[in-house]
């Protein structure tokens, strides 16, 4: 069976400054395809992309793509030779190939552009929810990554129930190897961290809620918030000034530590010597970070909206995003080490070894084999 992989997005994180969520997602699902036995022929396509660390098949850049192929400007495109060939199409983002006469599977991690668009650029935010809705239901079955995320598909975007199947990603089987300390000194060394410390991990952009998590971080009582700073963990997504404002005022009051993009190996590292993760997110699809802090033994402090409650399961430490001192409670229950960040250290680790990427690529093959049956 021949799939056409999308992998723009993990392109260009691998090409520019770090891959993000769905790079990640589509970065394991290659690698589980090439090293265990299937009969499937993976062919990766990219968009707008001169080079390829995948090896991708380069289309135009998408804005073109997707002008030419509904005005239908020519008869037999470029792009739509390459199509020919292939069993299905699998996209795994927001760029999402008009051919008329192939299976198309769209990996759908959220409906952020349907039912938060104030999380949007403020230039995409009234035309992108009603193209990317019309382009999704282009598609013959959707693979989401929670629960949660199923219900908003079928609720806000009128697919069938049948044709949506939620697959959890997984978990990198590193996060549970115990790095040396001495490994681990020499990262907080790297980035200047010689105190017990909060981390937060997530791109800088509005539905990550950092402005309020700085906030409440603030807020503790006495020299806490300098005795135990915050270290925050993620590239800029969009220009948000009042959380770039709060970030700067915390470093320079020496409560929080700016670190920008970090590696896999240093995320690993950080999880496994911080007091704590703080993900009090407004809005997730998911949560990966969540189980890579489990698997590290590293207490969560995570939301209790969206899909959060659902990949947490009973194992974090569940706050209003919205309400900065349920944020500093919790993370004042993470400085006193109490029985229950204790006993929540336990089940998450348990928890986080049911989720493997070896589980994610075998079930989105199951998905794959409906169109091969059908075909």
């Amino acid at each position: 069976m021949k799939i056409a992989f999308g992998t723009t997005l993990l392109d260009k994180g691998l090409l520019g400054d770090g891959i993000d969520g769905i790079g990640q997602y589509c970065q394991e699902l290659l690698r589980h395809f090439a090293s265990e036995t299937n009969d499937l022929e993976i062919a990766p396509y990219s968009f707008g992309l001169n080079q390829s660390t995948c090896d991708a098949y380069s289309l135009p850049a998408y804005p073109s793509y997707l002008a030419k192929s509904l005005l239908r400007v020519d008869v037999k495109p470029k792009e739509d030779q390459f199509f020919n060939g292939f069993d299905l199409i699998h996209s795994t983002d927001q760029l999402i190939p008009i051919i008329r006469n192939k299976p198309l599977l769209a990996t759908v991690m959220d409906t952020i552009p349907l039912s938060h668009p104030q999380f949007l650029r403020a230039q995409s935010r009234f035309f992108k929810p009603y193209l990317w809705k019309k382009l999704t239901q282009r598609a013959n079955h959707i693979i989401t990554i929670s629960e949660f995320s199923r219900g908003e598909i079928i609720n806000l975007m009128g697919f069938p129930e049948e044709k949506v199947t939620a697959i959890p990603l997984g978990v990198n089987k590193t996060f549970f190897e115990r790095v040396a300390q001495g490994e681990i000194q020499s990262t907080l060394s790297k980035f200047k961290i010689d105190k017990p410390f909060f981390l937060f991990i997530g791109s800088i952009q509005p539905r990550k809620n950092l402005k309020r998590i700085i906030a409440a971080h603030a807020a503790l009582p006495g020299d806490m918030a300098t005795e135990f700073p915050l270290v925050i963990a993620g590239k800029l997504a969009w220009n948000d000034e009042s959380t770039n404002t709060a970030i700067r005022n915390g470093v320079f009051e020496g409560r929080c530590i700016q670190l920008s993009y970090v590696t896999e190996l240093e995320k690993h590292h950080l999880l496994q010597s911080a007091l704590g993760l703080v993900f009090a997110s407004l809005y997730e699809g998911f949560g990966l970070p969540i189980l890579e802090a489990y698997a590290s033994k590293c207490p969560v402090v995570t939301s209790n909206c969206t899909s959060m409650p659902e990949v947490s399961n009973s194992a974090a430490i569940l706050v209003e995003p919205e309400n900065i001192d349920s944020i500093a409670d919790a993370m004042h229950l993470l400085i006193n080490r109490s029985a229950t960040v204790t006993e929540n250290i336990i089940k998450g680790y348990a928890m986080a070894q049911q989720f493997t990427w070896s589980k994610t690529t075998a079930e989105t093959q199951k998905i794959y084999s409906l169109f091969q049956t059908h075909k």
